[in-house]
């Protein structure tokens, strides 16, 4: 499977016009290829002002250019030459504001923001019961769910622990209510990067117990509406992904297995609160009748309704590594939110590159809000499914506010 190893997220905004480099402008009338000597970059192709040098920028046509040189004096009265190349209104000028603008100039004020993507919280709830030592396929299955999440090569975790906020939960009891505290978790919290967290909790832990798989979904769920938002996903849409190998008890009965419809009730609930849940069976020992029905109450759909959701049953380790991926990617988003709030009216006027290519506003990308760009079709399919990405956009003076 592969990983997304460089996710590039600047969203370069330049505010105006850019300027080509066969154009004259500024004071001098000097083309800005000539202001530093023949610059080999000037006029070629690129998305970011990174890959143009220090003396120039990415323009709006995607191509190197420049504005002015440091000690060339080419910029308009009131404005400045700065970094890449740039005329910017000058800071110091007391009859200079900062949303001015002027007939001759060659760009307004630039400003440079992130466009960051909307990353998803998954708490994996694994089932800690004493039948997750049963068989499955030359291991047991508590080391078969190991391996699928945290193996080195090919663990869902660890390929995509950078991009997905990932917490783990483990549940169990002693005989229910009776044996003491029920539902027993132990927890690794949400965060990026928590593939060491997450591994250490399942080397370090066994199977033991029961299954009270509805009260433990109950715990889980206020344990993430109660988590401080995440500086590094705040609009993070939250996910549980219940990894179970057997049907449900509850806290009251821990025996014999009767805790259906509780754990229905418990993920209809997480879907209420705003956290979409998935079941993923490892093994064969949950029935096919109650898997659905999980699924259905998951994400909204009636329970016994005549549409139906995905469920997951994995036989194999190769089945189980493929059901996580599925869930877990499927959990991505092509969402990003913008620092700043883009004019919609004007929303069709910005030019966003997806990997050297331009894609179209209303078939490739669109603004869901004015703080919110989305990419569509092939060109979301292309972000989730490439491993190394390049993603930027530009916009004209006047669209974006800060």
């Amino acid at each position: 499977m592969k990983r997304i190893t460089a996710i590039l997220l600047m969203f370069s905004l330049v505010m105006g016009g850019a300027i080509s480099c066969s154009t004259e402008f500024g004071t001098g009338g000097i083309p800005p290829c000539e202001l530093f000597d023949a610059d080999p970059l000037c006029g070629t192709a690129c998305v970011l002002d990174s890959e143009c040098g220090a003396d120039l920028y990415c323009g709006l046509d995607g191509l190197c250019t420049a504005d002015c040189s440091p000690d060339g004096g080419q910029c308009p009265e009131g404005q400045i030459c700065v970094a890449h190349g740039r005329c910017i209104n000058d800071p110091g000028d007391a009859g200079v504001t900062n949303d001015a603008t002027f007939p001759d100039a060659a760009t307004c004020g630039n400003v440079t923001v992130n466009l960051a993507p909307v990353t998803p919280t998954v708490v994996v709830l694994i089932d800690q019961s004493g039948s997750m030592t049963s068989s499955f396929g030359g291991q047991d299955r508590w080391a078969a769910v190991t391996e699928a999440l945290t193996d080195p090569a090919g663990g869902v975790i660890t390929q995509l622990e950078s991009s997905v906020i990932f917490g783990a939960t483990l549940y169990t009891s002693d005989g229910g209510s009776a044996g003491g505290v029920c539902p027993m978790l132990t927890t690794v919290p949400p965060a990026l990067n928590n593939l060491a967290a997450i591994e250490t909790l399942l080397t370090n832990n066994s199977p033991a117990g029961d299954t009270p798989t509805g009260e433990s979904i109950d715990a889980v769920v206020q344990e993430l509406l109660n988590l401080p938002p995440n500086p590094e996903g705040p609009n993070s849409p939250p996910i549980i992904v219940v990894a179970t190998d057997g049907e449900p008890d509850t806290c009251a009965v821990p025996n014999p297995q009767d805790g259906q419809p509780e754990s229905v009730a418990a993920a209809e609930a997480s879907y209420q609160a705003g956290i979409d849940l998935f079941i993923l069976s490892v093994g064969s020992g949950v029935s096919d009748a109650h898997l659905q029905d999980m699924a259905n109450a998951g994400v909204g759909l009636p329970v016994g309704g005549g549409t139906n959701a995905p469920y997951y049953v994995a036989n194999n380790q190769g089945q189980l590594v493929d059901a996580f991926n599925e869930i877990i990617h499927g959990a991505r988003s092509c969402e990003f939110v913008v620092e700043g709030v883009v004019d919609m009216a004007r929303a069709d006027e910005g030019h966003v590159v997806l990997n050297g290519d331009s894609l179209e506003f209303g078939t490739d990308w669109n603004m869901l809000d004015a703080s919110t760009l989305v990419l569509l079709g092939a060109s979301c399919d292309t972000f989730l499914a490439e491993e190394n990405v390049l993603l930027s956009a530009n916009f004209p003076c006047g669209v974006v506010v800060q």
